[in-house]
């Protein structure tokens, strides 16, 4: 049951809708701020936001009902009655990136890449507190149950109402919390530290700070989605859900971007394979612990410390690609 923050006659507004509408406030406010201090029009955000909004919901809402059809009466009353069922994160994401294409194709800015940039630490800090909000569901959604009373508490276990009574778990959602948190105070720093770095061979130099947090959400999500019991499956495949597998993915499009842009400055095609090499093999590890943990569900602790290194180590190759990419700065001079 989810807790009452207020109500007001017989409207009841409950806590978590409070912290996502703060999680919303909190991503445009963040975007407009870096958005015009950086030449960027006001014009363009108050366009963005009801289009991302719309394409969001919209997006999210149908993969839900593609992976979880047995929720909803009809695709009508999916898209149309929103008491019931859920949403898919993929979506969300989806529909962001089809709101600034919109916005750039009607002229409200001529570079969807820094729109893109000045988007990604407010977008993670949106993530961080819609994954705060379902603390006040009492509805963790994990699969790991924490049986140790002393570990029965924030930050390892959450309390989660069943048939039976109260059972805790872990706490997947508010460690999401807390990683998306510090995504975005690292994106800050890298918006503010390197977006503007010289690129080798006239790369782009816009575009970067999203493409990382496209590379360490990804990372972050093919773990946290396999902890959790309810994730989204499609219907034709009951071994990853979609969270991961448009996470893989992700991985593999900011590596092929970067790759690209590799062989365009002038890197040797041995680094890329090496880099190549090892990033398969990440995922491959991924994968194999994946089926590991779901084959003997008592492995939890050891597949999801394998599964969350490998996953940092995809994330860090294609950090080590994107620095192919860019100039090597010159050291400082040493001072008499």
């Amino acid at each position: 049951m989810s807790q009452i923050a207020l109500t007001v006659g017989g409207v009841s507004i409950y806590w978590n809708a409070v912290v996502i509408c703060l999680g919303i406030a909190g991503c445009f406010c963040m975007t407009w701020a870096l958005f015009t201090a950086n030449g960027g029009q006001g014009t363009a955000l108050l366009l963005l936001l009801p289009l991302a909004m719309l394409f969001s919901v919209l997006l999210a809402r149908l993969l839900h009902w593609d992976c979880h059809i047995e929720q909803y009466p009809s695709l009508l009353s999916a898209i149309t009655d929103y008491s019931t069922g859920g949403f898919c994160m993929p979506g969300v994401l989806l529909g962001t990136a089809l709101a600034v294409l919109c916005v750039r194709l009607l002229g409200f800015t001529g570079n969807a890449g820094r729109l893109y940039d000045c988007l990604a630490p407010g977008a993670a800090l949106g993530i961080a507190l819609i994954r705060l909000s379902n603390l006040f569901t009492a509805a963790d959604r994990a699969k790991i149950v924490i049986t140790t009373p002393l570990l029965q508490h924030l930050p390892i276990g959450a309390p989660v109402a069943t048939a039976s009574g109260t059972e805790y778990r872990f706490a997947t959602f508010f460690w999401q919390f807390l990683l998306m948190l510090l995504m975005s105070v690292l994106l800050l720093r890298f918006f503010f530290k390197r977006r503007r770095a010289p690129m080798k061979a006239e790369q782009p130099r816009d575009g970067n700070v999203a493409l990382l947090f496209l590379s360490w959400y990804s990372a972050l999500e093919l773990v946290a989605d396999s902890t959790r019991y309810d994730g989204s499956f499609l219907r034709l495949n009951g071994f990853v859900s979609l969270g991961q597998i448009v996470a893989a993915f992700s991985l593999l499009g900011v590596l092929i971007v970067y790759t690209v842009r590799s062989r365009r400055a002038g890197n040797s095609v041995p680094f890329a394979v090496i880099h190549w090499v090892l990033f398969w093999l990440s995922i491959g590890v991924v994968g194999a612990f994946e089926y590991l943990v779901q084959r003997f569900g008592g492995m939890y602790l050891i597949c999801y410390t394998v599964m969350s290194l490998a996953c940092a180590a995809a994330a860090y190759i294609n950090l080590r690609m994107y620095r192919s990419v860019r100039k090597t700065p010159a050291p400082r001079r040493a001072r008499r």
